[in-house]
């Protein structure tokens, strides 16, 4: 077998799983994975090595980014960059390990010039990112108008902005399924199910077993990939779905006891019952086919709740199932029939206080995140969009099935969410997971567990004081 590569399903499948072994531990939210990029020296945790160029004048540049795969597309770019920073020089790290390594750097006083880590709410409420406010005023093309709402807001904490939207950052909600395996249990690929109802008919007929009951296929998992998580900065699926926000960054309040929040719970909890849920902890123990995807990309799930890098990574990953992608609007209650939801927000980079480098050094890598130059090389090498609509816009989507779906949503969707940025979001996560879990065995009502999310979380928001 070839290097093992972690990406950014990888990333927010580990960090769903591991998000409360640490979550009161100093700058702590979801972990990220260790594994080994293209230019990382092993995969002990120590932070990558890269080559770049040495340079008599000026100083080197660190950028640090948790993504491997993003090393295919500095091949293309880092000689433009370097032309934009000179005198200085660019020192581009990939596959930094977001919580051994890069967590623990910004911590510690010895962060990166700029980078992105993931843990955002972490560094931009323990003072950790530097205000850029200044510096986007300055800019020509870092301006409201060429950001989706959600993510141009989602680059703000307590209102300044911390974040430069940019890399891996546009919408983030759609149901994706497989047209051959929709086709073979003689449902209809061009009417997808558009409420709860119709999807869990979907899964009950695209859920298969063999004569000895050993699970086949599957239909859809709620603990899979974006449908699965709570309380991140890639949202809350759930809320999304139902219609509500389990935060309220106003008042600073928690609503997760509502009768919505019991109703998804119970509602989702019933896909896992039909597949059962120790069947799926054996597929998902089963090599390629773990959760964020993995199942999907293998052909044997036929629907998956994802953003819209999944066209764009499972062709590069797995150009077989690639053509059977089609994408669609997530379901929703029968009640809210017809609502078109979207999730803005994304991932950004921040420059970082203690840095050994004047920000104003940075600040030209923050800007070129956003350039055809940068664009084009990720686009095409991994899938990934920026949320910058004058590039968004202009893309060709064709050698991604479903993408298209992505970009016209933006135009169509009547409801939008972004992040909340609430600052125990790791502490409410892990409690979700571990309540669903308990609703999909049988051994609490969705109402109970709502209740319990509720008080659980208003318990923590004490203790770290923040009531």
């Amino acid at each position: 077998m070839g290097e093992k590569r972690f990406n950014r399903r990888d990333f927010l499948r580990l960090s769903m799983v591991a998000a409360g072994s640490a979550a009161l531990a100093a700058c702590t939210t979801a972990p990220a994975p260790s594994g080994q990029s293209p230019q990382a020296s092993d995969d002990t945790g120590a932070a990558p090595v890269t080559s770049a160029p040495p340079q008599a004048e000026g100083g080197v540049i660190s950028y640090w980014l948790f993504w491997n795969q993003y090393a295919d597309a500095v091949k293309v770019f880092q000689p433009i960059l370097q032309a934009r920073v000179a005198p200085h020089t660019i020192d581009i790290k990939t596959g930094v390990n977001a919580e051994e390594v890069f967590l623990t750097a910004v911590a510690a006083g010895t962060p990166p010039d700029i980078g992105t880590g993931h843990h955002y709410i972490d560094y931009m409420s323990k003072g950790q990112a530097i205000e850029v406010g200044d510096f986007v005023a300055t800019s020509s093309t870092l301006k409201p108008e060429n950001f989706t709402p959600a993510a141009w807001n989602g680059q703000f904490y307590q209102g300044k902005q911390y974040g430069v939207s940019g890399i891996e950052a546009f919408v983030r909600r759609g149901l994706n399924y497989n047209t051959k395996l929709v086709e073979e249990a003689g449902l209809d690929p061009d009417n997808p199910p558009v409420t709860w109802p119709e999807m869990l008919e979907w899964h009950r007929k695209l859920t298969k077993f063999d004569g000895a009951g050993n699970l086949q296929q599957i239909g859809y998992d709620p603990t899979d990939a974006e449908g699965g998580l709570f309380a991140t900065s890639d949202g809350s699926f759930l809320p999304d779905s139902w219609g509500f926000e389990w935060f309220d960054n106003g008042s600073r309040t928690f609503n997760i006891d509502n009768p919505m929040m019991a109703e998804g719970l119970e509602t989702l909890a019933e896909f896992v019952k039909i597949i059962g849920p120790d069947n799926l902890t054996g597929l998902r123990s089963v090599e390629g086919q773990g959760t964020w995807g993995g199942s999907y990309n293998s052909g044997v799930q036929a629907m998956i709740v994802e953003g819209y890098w999944h066209p764009g990574e499972t062709f590069h990953e797995k150009p077989e199932i690639a053509p059977l992608n089609r994408a669609t609007w997530i379901p929703v209650p029968e009640g809210r029939r017809g609502r078109k939801v979207q999730f803005g927000g994304g991932h950004m980079v921040f420059l970082y206080k203690g840095a050994k480098n004047p920000a104003e050094w940075a600040w030209p890598v923050a800007e070129f995140l956003n350039t055809k130059e940068h664009c084009d090389a990720v686009y095409n090498s991994v899938g990934w969009l920026p949320d910058f609509k004058p590039y968004v816009e202009a893309v060709d989507a064709s050698p991604y099935p479903g993408l298209d779906f992505y970009i016209k949503s933006v135009r169509e969707a009547d409801e939008w969410h972004h992040p909340l940025w609430c600052e125990i979001e790791t502490f409410v996560s892990r409690k979700y997971n571990e309540y669903f879990e308990k609703v999909y065995r049988g051994e609490m009502t969705g109402a109970d567990a709502a209740a319990a999310l509720q008080q659980d979380a208003e318990k923590e928001w004490r203790e770290a004081g923040y009531a």
